[in-house]
């Protein structure tokens, strides 16, 4: 008896495997709207990784307050001001390591 209700506990708490297609990468589910606002704000300029026309920006130091006036003053360029504090703290929440 232990064991039937022990195989029924553990089936019912057992997770589907993700499926990956080509370019996904492994990301939780908090770091999706980060994703989806690094790729339309940051990525033509900054990759992950490697550097490109900026630098790499995986594992940036930041704090989201710091970074959100970084991004909307002149010595960033082009200036993102419509980025809200929210918005740069998930952008973080996905460049991290």
């Amino acid at each position: 008896m232990l064991m039937l209700f022990s195989s029924a506990l553990f089936s019912e708490t057992t997770k589907e495997e993700p499926r990956f297609f080509c370019g996904t990468v492994n990301i939780s589910k908090e770091q999706r709207a980060g994703r989806k606002l690094f790729n339309a704000n940051c990525a033509s300029c900054h990759r992950l990784g490697k550097p490109a026309t900026g630098p790499a920006l995986r594992g940036v130091k930041f704090d989201s307050l710091s970074l959100h006036k970084y991004l909307s003053s002149k010595k960033h360029q082009p200036t993102f001001p419509q980025l809200s504090i929210e918005q740069v703290n998930e952008i973080l929440k996905y460049t991290k390591d």
